[in-house]
């Protein structure tokens, strides 16, 4: 007889509880894709949903494909094991496989974008770009938008340019801002600091500093000497400073690292040390306000450019029916979240939505999987949404969550827990671990346990053990 797991009993429920909504949490080497697999066999079998109307959204092409084929095959296996009704539900379903959605998210958007282009405002032909074909378009579009506002003389040009904002350095801002064009920053009118009074406090230090630099200047010069020697000839020779000239000259002065003393480079030692220990120290403080004046100023500046950039490009990629993946999903979220219609018809097709490393998933994917499974299809918050019972799985591991840069942090995986908790949901977790032998498990339970409890839960996910068989 075949030995009972440690964790058989989440297993079991996993295979047999299709009216409940689950979230499976499951460590590395647990074998979470394998239940997932077995889970959508058994919604199969029991007649809990036709193949044509499950959906199991991936993290990458190459885990979809991977998934495909074990479903496929367990399909098939698990036709041989059974008979009477439920051996013709299998059969049939290995005969459609390819009507059950097995993708990404962002193939998945895709698909239903393509079933109601017209009510997303999408011309019906449109076609997706890989992420490795966005650079150019959004290099494009930048040029594009930056030439327009040049041929109607826009003022701001000129503006950032005494500012000491490159269009290039803007430009770097611009493709981070389309990778979150979902969010909405906070612009704030900031008035423009006076630079001067502060400008003036750093010629002052260059006047008491620079009788003390070696002349002609040595490579024995610390980086503090070089910097007060490079201030100095811009001060004498680089004419009136505008402004983005100021703020970049006190900007190096607030850099601990560019006003690094070697005190054994310097002929004076004692005024070495005074330099180092109060001069620098002073002239950071009355620095860093205006600075941070100066930098809110910019920001409100460059934020409502940037986002003018964002959204002029946005329209032209649309209206050439070119859509990137985040379009895919902005558009699909947006599609959902507006119109109660279509989300209603799309909760009828896709009944059931299994979802793997739910740990990567951002707070916009997460948007518009529990619009898919949400009770209540006239609620445009998606947060304030419960999952129909039974309409959701998800597999992850909070402590798997490495894409942070892109939104998908454990707030989100456990917000998802949350919302199926609301639903009359379950959480199951799988701790019997196949990948590795039992001493090395107990050896990594001891070692990384008491790592995992100094930490705040808030940034830290829970330490689970894991079991060896």
């Amino acid at each position: 007889m075949r030995q009972a797991l440690p964790d058989q009993a989440a297993r079991e429920r996993i295979h047999a509880d299709h009216q409940a909504n689950l979230v499976c949490v499951a460590g590395a080497g647990t074998g979470k894709t394998h239940e997932l697999v077995e889970r959508m066999v058994a919604a199969v079998a029991t007649g809990a949903a036709p193949i044509a109307c499950m959906a199991a959204i991936t993290f990458t092409r190459k885990a979809a494909g991977e998934l495909r084929g074990r479903f496929f095959r367990r399909l098939n296996q698990a036709a041989d094991e059974n008979v009477g009704t439920a051996r013709d539900r299998l059969c049939e379903a290995a005969e459609q496989i390819d009507q059950c959605f097995i993708g990404t998210i962002h193939a998945f958007c895709a698909r239903l974008l393509r079933e109601r282009p017209l009510a997303a405002g999408l011309s019906p032909g449109f076609v997706e770009i890989e992420e490795r074909e966005e650079l150019g378009l959004l290099r494009a579009g930048w040029d594009g938008f930056v030439q327009e506002c040049s041929e109607n003389g826009d003022e701001r040009l000129a503006i950032f340019d005494e500012l000491g904002q490159s269009l290039e350095q803007l430009f770097a801002f611009f493709m981070r801002r389309c990778q979150f064009s979902d969010l909405a920053l906070k612009h704030a009118a900031v008035e423009r600091p006076d630079l001067d009074p502060a400008v003036e406090e750093v010629v002052s230090l260059l006047r008491e500093v620079e009788p003390h630099i070696p002349d002609p200047p040595s490579e024995e010069l610390d980086r503090f000497m070089r910097l007060v020697a490079g201030a100095c000839h811009q001060v004498r020779f680089g004419g009136e400073l505008r402004e983005g000239d100021k703020a970049h000259l006190l900007t190096q002065f607030r850099s601990r690292a560019a006003t690094s003393v070697t005190l054994n480079r310097w002929a004076d030692q004692a005024f070495a040390r005074r330099v180092r220990d109060d001069l620098l120290g002073s002239l950071r403080l009355r620095i860093d306000p205006v600075l941070r004046q100066w930098r809110q100023h910019l920001h409100g500046l460059i934020g409502a450019f940037v986002d003018e950039a964002m959204r002029w490009h946005r329209n032209q990629r649309l209206a050439a029916g070119t859509l990137t993946f985040q379009d895919l999903l902005e558009s699909c979220a947006e599609l959902l979240r507006a119109n109660a219609g279509v989300r209603e018809y799309f909760q009828r097709r896709y009944r059931i939505l299994f979802v793997d490393e739910f740990q990567d998933t951002d707070p916009l994917q997460a948007e518009i999987l529990l619009y898919l499974t949400g009770d209540d299809s006239s609620e445009r918050d998606w947060r304030s949404l419960k999952p129909r019972p039974g309409s959701l799985f998800v597999v992850g591991d909070e402590k798997q969550s490495i894409y942070r840069f892109r939104r998908a942090d454990v707030e989100v995986f456990r917000m998802a827990r949350q919302c199926v908790s609301a639903s009359a949901g379950k959480t199951v977790e799988l701790t019997t671990s196949f990948r590795a032998v039992p001493p090395l498990v107990s050896w990594l339970n001891e070692a990384f346990e008491p790592l995992f409890a100094g930490h705040e839960r808030r940034f830290q996910s829970e330490f689970a053990n894991l079991r060896a068989i």
